[in-house]
């Protein structure tokens, strides 16, 4: 009787937990070693991972600072990564660089995932889960040694598992070669992608778009250069495929946004009076078609910061901008406010917490 009674005990306490969030499991891991074994468990987590999109919502808010050092050796400069929530240390992440000028890019979260982009080719991509503590340095790639690669973007994605993308431009080619990592090979492939660099005197930009899309079937980037963009490069994770995007326009400096898998919004930043005044427009696809319908016009966005963060702002960054971040609600579709960041070298990043390891 005792054996059914702790077995019909053990199946309610799991599926009691797997309705919980991280945040709340890793704090019960601390009860008793069996909650801790049940939580710590590859079956647990697997499971709880599957079913995260039935969890309550426990989006929070990152914020990402990294520091300079350059008295650590001759011709190297520490770079000191601090994630933090609600003033608290998540983890801390630090690598060497050649070049104090470059800023690393941070994308993501995609399933609680976090992925560094030293933008330093010579430097590793780094995938981390800041609420597990882990992070995991990739392997490095290798390239013909007649490509001169000018520039890497990355973007991680989930299919089974996570995958890791990484879109380089090739200055002597003139082209863009791509990779994918994926967990399960631990290595890279090469991918094709069908995009020759038409320029004469910019120098070809590919970014990452920031999106509203969770579950990292998609990823996405602008591409352009010197203040413009021209097309999207989108990555269907599941089928690893490109498809690239052409603007019915050349569009100035702007933020594009991914509304969901297939359709996107530009936001126009303009300044008239000293007050700063967005355009939006609304992409439209019909069967192969792409048009942009616009939404919005010149309205106000005030300087002002929200009571308290909350799951559905977007920090939308534009490089010349001097009027702090754009706050975006893209479930009310609407700004919320710009805000200023604590310092320049200040990122915030939305992150919903799981239990994928690295």
């Amino acid at each position: 009787m005792s054996i059914k009674y702790k077995a019909i005990n053990e199946d309610v306490l799991i599926e009691i937990m797997l309705r919980l969030p991280i945040k709340s499991l890793l704090r019960l891991r601390t009860v008793c070693r069996f909650w801790r074994d049940v939580i710590d468990s590859p079956y647990f987590r697997k499971l709880h991972t599957l079913n995260d999109n039935n969890l309550p919502d426990d989006t929070v808010y990152i914020q990402i600072s990294f520091d300079h050092d350059d008295d650590i050796k001759p011709n190297k400069v520490l770079v000191n990564l601090q994630l933090q929530h609600n003033h608290k240390d998540l983890m801390s992440y630090e690598y060497a660089n050649i070049y104090w000028e470059l800023v690393p890019t941070i994308v993501g979260s995609v399933k609680g995932l976090i992925c560094i982009n030293p933008r330093n080719i010579t430097i590793p991509i780094a995938i981390c889960n800041p609420f597990l503590g882990q992070v995991k340095n990739l392997p490095l790639t290798s390239f013909g040694p007649s490509c001169k690669i000018g520039q890497r973007s990355v973007a991680i994605g989930f299919d089974e598992d996570y995958k890791v993308v990484q879109v380089l431009t090739c200055l002597k080619h003139r082209c863009l070669h791509a990779q994918l990592y994926s967990r399960t090979a631990d290595s890279w492939r090469e991918l094709a992608v069908e995009c020759s660099i038409t320029y004469r005197f910019e120098f070809y930009m590919v970014s990452p778009i920031k999106s509203s899309c969770k579950n990292g079937h998609f990823a996405h980037w602008c591409m352009g250069g010197h203040g413009f963009t021209s097309r999207i490069l989108s990555f269907d994770m599941k089928n690893e495929v490109f498809r690239i995007i052409t603007l019915p326009f050349v569009l100035g400096e702007c933020s594009i946004f991914a509304e969901d898998e297939h359709s996107f919004r530009y936001f126009s930043f303009g300044c008239q009076t000293g007050v700063r005044f967005v355009k939006i427009c609304e992409s439209r696809c019909e069967g192969s078609k792409f048009s942009w319908n616009r939404m919005m016009i010149d309205a106000s966005v005030p300087f002002a910061a929200p009571d308290q963060w909350r799951a559905g702002f977007v920090f939308l960054e534009l490089q010349s901008c001097k009027w702090g971040s754009f706050v975006y609600d893209y479930r009310a579709r609407e700004f919320v406010c710009r805000h200023y960041l604590p310092s320049s070298n200040s990122r915030f990043i939305e992150c919903k917490g799981s239990f994928v390891s690295v």
